[in-house]
Parts: structure tokens; C-alpha cells; sequence
């Protein structure tokens, strides 16, 4: 038993004491350094300081230099996607949300540091053209006066939208329209287009074709009026859309002129200078009701700007659906190219201008009964006050007749 405790004894003086000398050589060794590592330089370290030096502050000591980058960054992208599709998604994802080439072009960079072996895709994204603004494909796009044209779009933006909402039409759709008859305002049938073109601060006016910024005609606009209301039409869209519109709405005083035309409420809307909410509203009606029309015959226009369009130019009588439509309509040229009206609708719809106010939805016409549902209380305020702007005005008229009448009176005494 003695030997047993004093073999016991002997091992835990000896474990501690081990212990000991164990602390006392690691307390040495941190205070000596002797456990630190010495590392190693990244094989990449060389890139890593020129991707950091390479841009510097360079768009904040020169914003026109954005465009020249921006051109830079979406070459360089396609050539990455080419190579590397999920990465070069990444790389788009990271740009949409900071808008700023500079980053876009770092992140590539750092990709063709993975990349540098490969001697193809080296070769490809060294070929990227720099400096350079590029010209659109879609060539009406490259003019200044298309520029000034968005710009003014831009203000008419809550009139489209509010129409859409109330609709169901698709902004783009109606923008679609107003941009085939503004863009054929750039005609250079009378002369060349770099003299006819000039900058401009406004929609135009097409009156020697139709009225309102895009250009409906007179028949065209009576007909859509009485197609809402028409239930017997093959255009009829459905009895939500007769609460969309005030057909007692009217601006006589705004018209300065003595065209018997314009002394028509369906005119006077369409021809008010400054708001150009009627004429979005009847562009919809139409697209609505050529729509309406196509899905009675078993077909539908949801994904046929081009179709639309073409219809919208020439009129209810081409409306023949078939499962095969051909696109075109009036024919007119810009900048020396000829175009067809359905061609540049087409053009414009899935160019990507103006995708940032009017996106591609892929709802092209929203189902009547979602509209009723969704816009029910909406429809109500509309109503209720259409019904009090005709309460005031018939009070005003009352008014008025009255003052007359007393006039009368006073003359003949």
C-alpha cells in the first residue's frame, strides 16, 4: 500500500511539474515571438495593389467620363458572361445596385485575376474598345432630338401611369404609341434630317393627322367613345371601363381657334395644351379594345406590340383576327431609314429606352375583374366627383341664365 502512495505521489509531482515547465515555455515563447508565423505574399498581391490604384477616384474628378466607362464595363461583362454566365450575372446584379461602372470594372478585373491563365479570355477582354459612347443598335435612338423627346416624356409620367392603373394597359403599350407617332414627326421626307431635325421642348401636335400627342383621328375618337358604351360591338371591352371616362368633360377655353372640329368635347379633350391625360387614356381604350376584340375570336395581343401597334395606325377596319397577323402600317422614313409604324413599335417595346419609367411587365392587358376589384374605391372617387363637377357646373349655368335674365330686364326698363 506504502509503495502504491508513493508511486501515486512521485507521478502527480511529476505531471505538475511538467505542467509548469509546459506554461513557463509558452509564457517565453509569446513574449519572444518564437510562435508567430512568418506568412507568405499572395502570388496575386501585384494585381490586387493595381485593381486598387487603377481607378482612383475617377469619376468623382470627371462625371463625363461615367458614359465612356459604362461603355467599357457592359463590353467587358459580355465577354465574361461568355466565359463564366453565373459570375457575370453576379457582376450585373452587384452594378444594378450601385449604378456605378468603376465597381463593375473592379469586380472584373478581379475575375480575370482567377482568369489569368487563360490566354483566350485575356486576349478577348484586352480587345475591349475604351473611351467610346456607343450608338444603340436601334438607330432613331442615337439623335439628340430623341434625348429631348425623353425628357419631356418624363413629365408625362403620372398621367401614363394613372392611366395604366385605371386601364389595365400596360404604360409601355401606351408609350409605344406615343413614341410611333413621335418619332415619325422627325420625317425627312421634305428635306434631309439633319435640317429638319431640331432640338424641341415639347410633344408634338400632330394635328395634320389626328389629335391629341398621339395622333388620334376624328372618326377614331368618336368610335372608341361609343364602343365603351356599345355592349352590341365586337370591340366592347366590358361595362367597368364606361365608369373611366367623363364624357362631360370639356375645355372651350382653351380653344382659341374657330375649327368647327374643336368646338367638340371628344376634340377638346384630346387637344388640351399642357395635359395629354385624355389622350393616354384613349390610346388605352383603343389597345383595350382591339384586345377585346381578338380574345372574343379565340386569339389574343398580350405579347404583339407590333400587332397593336399596327392596329393603332390603321384603324378598327384592319382589326382581322388570325393566328398569323402581319405587321406594318403607314411607311415613313428617319435619318434616311425607312420604317413602318407596327416595325417601330416593335422597336421601341423591347429596345430598352425608357425601361426605367416604363417597364416590360409582362402583363400586357390586366383581366376586367381584377381591375374591378382592385380599383373599386378608386372608381367610386371618380364618380362621385364627376357627379359634383356636374352639380357645380349645371349650378353655374343656372347662375348665369339667371344674371342674364335680370339684365334683360334692367335693358327694357
Amino acid at each position: 500500500m506504502k509503495k502504491i502512495l508513493k508511486i501515486g505521489y512521485f507521478s502527480v509531482v511529476h505531471i505538475l511539474a511538467a505542467v509548469a515547465v509546459f506554461l513557463m515555455f509558452t509564457a517565453l515563447a509569446v513574449k519572444f515571438k518564437w510562435t508567430n508565423n512568418s506568412g507568405s505574399v499572395d502570388e496575386n498581391n501585384r494585381y490586387f495593389s493595381e485593381i486598387a490604384d487603377k481607378y482612383d477616384d475617377e469619376l468623382t474628378k470627371d462625371t463625363t467620363n461615367i458614359a465612356a466607362k459604362e461603355f467599357e464595363f457592359f463590353q467587358k461583362l459580355a465577354v465574361v458572361a461568355k466565359y463564366k454566365p453565373a459570375d457575370a450575372k453576379k457582376i450585373s446584379e452587384a452594378y444594378n445596385i450601385v449604378k456605378n461602372p468603376i465597381v463593375g470594372l473592379r469586380m472584373i478585373d478581379a475575375f480575370s485575376i482567377m482568369m489569368k491563365k487563360n490566354k483566350e479570355f485575356q486576349e478577348e477582354l484586352s480587345s475591349v474598345k475604351k473611351g467610346e459612347d456607343p450608338l444603340s443598335i436601334y438607330e432613331w435612338s442615337n439623335y439628340q432630338v430623341w434625348k429631348d423627346f425623353c425628357k419631356v416624356v418624363r413629365n408625362d409620367r403620372f398621367a401614363i401611369d394613372s392611366v395604366s392603373r385605371l386601364t389595365g394597359v400596360e404604360s409601355r403599350l401606351i408609350v409605344m404609341c406615343l413614341v410611333g407617332e413621335q418619332v415619325r414627326m422627325f420625317n425627312s421626307g421634305r428635306e434631309k434630317f439633319k435640317k429638319y431635325v431640331l432640338p424641341f421642348n415639347r410633344i408634338m401636335l400632330p394635328t395634320n393627322r389626328g389629335y391629341g400627342v398621339t395622333g388620334i383621328l376624328e372618326h377614331t375618337a368618336y368610335r372608341i367613345e361609343n364602343t365603351i358604351f356599345n355592349k352590341k360591338s365586337e370591340f366592347y371591352a366590358g361595362d367597368y371601363f364606361q365608369n373611366c371616362i367623363n364624357v362631360n368633360d370639356s375645355f372651350p377655353e382653351l380653344v382659341n381657334d374657330t375649327i368647327k372640329a374643336h368646338k367638340q368635347k371628344t376634340i377638346q379633350r384630346l387637344i388640351q395644351r399642357g395635359d395629354h391625360y385624355y389622350s393616354y387614356l384613349y390610346t388605352a381604350f383603343l389597345l383595350r379594345q382591339y384586345q377585346a376584340h381578338w380574345e372574343r375570336n379565340g386569339y389574343t395581343l398580350e405579347n404583339r406590340p407590333e400587332i397593336l401597334g399596327s392596329l393603332f395606325n390603321l384603324g378598327y377596319q384592319k382589326s382581322k383576327p388570325k393566328k398569323n397577323p402581319e405587321a406594318g402600317g403607314s411607311t415613313f422614313n428617319v435619318g434616311g431609314k425607312d420604317y413602318t409604324f407596327g416595325g417601330l413599335c416593335f422597336e421601341f417595346y423591347y429596345s430598352g429606352q425608357l425601361q426605367e419609367l416604363f417597364p416590360i411587365t409582362g402583363r400586357a392587358f390586366i383581366p376586367v375583374k381584377e381591375l374591378e376589384r382592385k380599383n373599386k374605391e378608386w372608381i367610386a372617387s371618380i364618380k362621385k366627383k364627376v357627379e359634383e363637377e356636374a352639380e357645380k357646373k349645371e349650378e353655374e349655368e343656372k347662375k348665369k341664365a339667371k344674371e342674364k335674365i335680370e339684365a334683360e330686364k334692367e335693358e327694357t326698363l
